[in-house]
Formats: C-alpha cells, structure tokens, sequence
C-alpha cells in the first residue's frame, strides 16, 4: 500500500493506492491519521481510487479514523470508493456514518462553512475529589 498526503486550505487529502490488507500498512496509515490530527487539522478526505480491495483490517482503519477525526470534532470524509469496496461497506452497514464523493471539488466543497475546532491541549483528569482543606 503506497500513500501520499497533501493539505489543500484547511483539509488534508490521503491518497491510497494498492490493495487494502492486513499487515503493517494499517498501522502506519493510523499513526498518520493521528499525526494529521495532531498539527490540528480536522477535515480529513481520503482518496481511494487507487484502492481495488480491501480487507477488514481496511474496514478497521476506515472506522478507526472516522472515530478518531470525530472525537477530535473534525469530519473524515471518502472520495472514489471503487463499487467493490461500496459493496463491502454496504454489507457491513457502514455507509451510515461515511459520506461518499466522486468528485474532489465537491468533497473538498463540502467541508466549506464548517469550522474546524482549534486543537487543544487535553487535561488529564483525576478520579478523586479534590480533599477540602480545614482549618482548625
């Protein structure tokens, strides 16, 4: 599986070219996704015209990033999905939570008027409640 990422304005495009199988590719591209994420960007494209197949550890990176993307606010959105693939998310069950485009300019168009949320810097929280201070 090759890839390349390019960051058009405020969206980041992955390009997947090559069959989606298990392996180290899956783990790779999500630590990518993440570091994406990271730098703050929150609109996520990826192109799959190149992808003719794709297994379910694909299916698990699919839904893997879309999670991530949107608990950090952020929209991860798919652009040519081959009609193979179209099938294996239909059957799953998943085109529900990923929104489909054949054409860049109109995904990219897509994520237009929708404001990506700055990236912020998490708190670590605690379990217990802060102790009360008495005085005597």
């Amino acid at each position: 599986m090759k890839f390349t990422l390019k960051v058009v304005g405020d969206v980041c495009v992955m390009k997947l070219d090559g069959k989606f199988m298990g392996g180290g590719d899956s783990f790779f591209l999500r630590e990518k996704i993440k570091n994406v994420l990271e730098t703050g960007i929150r609109k996520v494209l990826i192109d799959m015209d190149g992808v003719p197949y794709i297994d379910s550890t694909g299916v698990g990176f699919l839904v893997s990033s879309h999670t991530s993307t949107s608990q950090e606010g952020g929209e991860l959105k798919l652009l040519n999905v081959k009609p193979k693939i179209l099938d294996v998310l239909k059957i799953m069950n998943l085109l529900k939570i990923f929104e489909l485009f054949t054409d860049e300019m109109e995904a990219m168009k897509s994520f237009e008027g929708k404001k990506a949320p700055v990236a912020t810097a998490k708190r670590k929280r605690t379990s217990k409640p802060a102790k009360e201070k008495v005085e005597e």
